[in-house]
């Protein structure tokens, strides 16, 4: 009798483990399902914001960009500049300093709806370097033309001189910013390949396209 205790209580501890061990597999195999799942799921690359935003892309200027859905960018010209400001910038400077500025390559603007170029976000002139001027030397001979220019002053030069260290594109710049001009524009000075790049940066919107150029 003794023995057949033992034997049935054994019995019955089996039939208890049962629904045990079953549960264990079925939460060890849940477990193991969900791991798996969220592994998939990290293994899908999110889409970068900028992948959807219209890219720019100009060969002759050297350089790629992209800009919000709603703005637009397109190329300028001195021509076009002059117009809207209703002069020539370009004889003025040398009638004032008497040499002329820079040779002019190209440009290209960012603009919104409204196509107000005073406080678009982001333009880019492109001037010939063929003398391979520093920063400081090219913005001792021509400041920021053709939008600021002319200061001889000290407090001017001072104020206007680009003293801030910038990276556009791993291109080591310089940058300033003129508080007084509508905007509070940031000037950014780059040289390369025998050409000096002038950004007018304008605002978050501004910085946001300049951290999508690249140098071609």
């Amino acid at each position: 009798m003794f023995w057949q205790g033992l034997i049935y209580d054994g019995i019955m501890r089996g039939f208890t483990a049962v629904p045990i061990l079953l549960l264990l597999v079925l939460a060890t195999g849940l477990v193991i399902y969900f791991n798996f799942s969220n592994h998939k799921n990290t293994l899908v690359k999110p889409v970068s914001q900028t992948e959807s935003l219209p890219v720019y892309k100009n060969e002759k200027l050297g350089f790629v960009m992209q800009y919000p859905k709603e703005f637009t960018a397109k190329e300028d010209t001195e021509e076009e500049f002059n117009k809207r400001g209703n002069g020539d910038f370009r004889k003025n400077f040398s009638g004032y300093v008497g040499y002329e500025p820079g040779k002019f390559i190209g440009a290209v603007v960012v603009l919104d709806k409204n196509n107000f170029f005073d406080t678009n976000p982001f333009t880019v002139w492109i001037f010939n370097n063929d003398s391979n001027l520093t920063i400081d030397e090219w913005h001792h001979n021509y400041w920021y033309y053709p939008f600021v220019w002319g200061d001889f002053t000290s407090t001017g030069k001072f104020i206007l001189t680009p003293k801030d260290e910038a990276t556009v594109s791993g291109q080591q710049g310089k940058s300033g910013v003129i508080d007084y001009r509508e905007g509070k524009p940031k000037f950014i000075y780059v040289p390369k390949n025998g050409k000096m790049y002038l950004f007018r940066i304008i605002g978050e919107t501004g910085e946001q396209i300049l951290s999508t150029f690249k140098f071609l």
